[in-house]
């Protein structure tokens, strides 16, 4: 896929190594079938027309987040703002966004982890982690803000020392950045994006992906059989084996029969941190999903690693990108999926 390269660490529960996933937005349309269009006259599919156009739902907006803060509002909201892979998730459920933070760099990472977003049509608040224009988000008078939340307290990308400053401007909502698999997290932001006023339902181009999404996933359950993938990342001084328990993607790959290996030690947190000379422990891999987010410097620091470059997967060339931090989109998946499936596909078994 044209789209999918590498480039710089960033991070699900922030920049973690720091320290230490459409081409236009989905438009709503109507979904009447045959001559059902504004031009045709009387029957069932003026009905059908009038359901599936766009508009604003009647009454409120009312919704309780992941960390059970409940957000009632009098009308649905009409100014948000959201943290760039959040707001990439709800552009391609058919919501468009006011406003944006996040990873928005012009570098192949941010490029995928902000999916179809069109900077263009946005206020742009913060271009990377601990950017955020208080003032800016001030100005745009926004009704709501939404990011992810990790761990059922704070929200990802807003700055912890500006936190109560953004949050007595509009009431704010935290996502699940660790539901089970891939298809519980789409469905968080097609009910957000329902809330917020898109008929979901009745988008042709969301319901387009959505097959492609399934055909794809189905590419993968038939090419998955007898291969052992290691999820991976990396930074100059440590590799990192990630738990396949702990993220949605991991858990729709096994859904899908993918045989993911799991660290062998240490605490079962996303990422197992091990030092180079624990790298042969995964030797039994027969494919390798290093972090599309490893800039090209710490690939080169990798292949000066003798471990690594002696992992069979390496040395057969069966190491592929994933895409961490992707949105979690119909659109996106059926890319990241496909580019899967083709990986496994040309990939085989080793002794």
């Amino acid at each position: 896929m044209i789209r999918r390269t590498t480039a710089a660490i960033g991070a699900r529960r922030g920049p973690w190594l720091l320290a230490g996933t459409l081409v236009a937005a989905a438009a709503l349309t109507a979904c009447g079938e045959g001559d059902t269009g504004p031009g045709a006259q009387g029957g069932k599919g003026d009905d059908k027309v009038a359901e599936c156009q766009s508009a604003k739902p009647a009454g409120g907006f009312e919704h309780t987040d992941v960390r059970g803060e409940k957000v009632a509002l009098d009308e649905v909201p009409t100014t948000v703002v959201a943290q760039s892979s959040v707001a990439a998730a709800l552009w391609d459920a058919g919501y468009r966004v006011d406003g944006v933070y996040g990873e928005l760099a012009d570098d192949p990472a941010s490029t995928y982890q902000r999916g179809n977003l069109d900077l263009d049509e946005v206020t742009q608040l913060g271009g990377t982690w601990g950017s955020f224009d208080v003032d800016a988000y001030a100005q745009m008078e926004p009704d709501l803000l939404v990011d992810y939340s990790f761990d059922g307290e704070t929200l990802w990308y807003v700055p912890t020392k500006q936190a109560e400053q953004i949050g007595k401007l509009a009431p704010m909502v935290g996502v699940d950045g660790q539901p089970k698999d891939i298809d519980e997290a789409i469905g968080i932001f097609t009910d957000l994006a329902t809330k917020l006023g898109v008929d979901t339902k009745c988008s042709e181009e969301l319901n387009e992906a959505k097959d492609d999404y399934a055909e794809a996933l189905a590419e993968v359950k038939e090419n998955a059989g007898g291969l052992k993938v290691l999820i991976a990342s990396a930074s100059d001084t440590s590799f990192y084996v990630v738990n396949p328990d702990l993220l949605p993607e991991t858990g729709t790959m096994k859904e899908a029969g993918v045989d993911l290996i799991a660290p062998k030690e240490g605490k079962p947190d996303i990422f197992h941190e091990l030092s180079f000379e624990k790298v042969s422990d995964y030797a039994e891999a027969d494919v390798v999903l290093l972090d599309a987010r490893n800039t090209d410097a710490v690939k080169k620091k990798l292949e000066t690693v003798d471990t690594w470059a002696n992992l069979p997967a390496v040395k057969a060339g069966q190491v592929y990108s994933w895409y961490a931090a992707a949105p979690y989109s119909y659109a996106e998946y059926a890319e990241i999926w496909s580019d899967l499936a083709d990986a496994l596909k040309k990939s085989k078994p080793l002794d």
